[in-house]
């Protein structure tokens, strides 16, 4: 665990999600596969309207799960960034703080 993770909730968040995620939504897609393959085997329309609309379903949790995987990614690549190190021995954060001073003191 990194430092920014252990003192920031939502970087410890991240990391959680980027460790656990990519599992979860393999588990979705596969189930989602096999509830979709169910499908060929219906023969009543109203068993059917109702298999699409647990597909349609199951579809829009696996678009939520890639949505909160990209956040956690972005925001990761972010952390990584603002921690790196310049050739100074300073951060990108700290350049960003300094940055910052400067400009509220003039």
């Amino acid at each position: 665990m990194t430092k920014a993770e252990k003192t920031d909730p939502i970087a410890s968040l991240r990391a959680e999600i980027l460790r656990d995620l990519p599992g979860d939504i393999k588990r979705v897609r596969n189930a989602y596969r096999r509830a979709a393959q169910q499908a060929a085997l219906l023969r009543d329309a109203k068993d059917f309207n109702a298999h699409q609309a647990a597909c349609k379903t199951a579809l829009g949790h696996l678009d939520s799960l890639i949505k909160l995987l990209r956040w956690a990614s972005e925001g990761a690549e972010r952390a990584r960034e603002e921690h790196s190190v310049d050739c100074n021995g300073a951060t990108i954060g700290d350049l960003i703080s300094q940055a910052r001073q400067k400009l509220t003191a003039t």
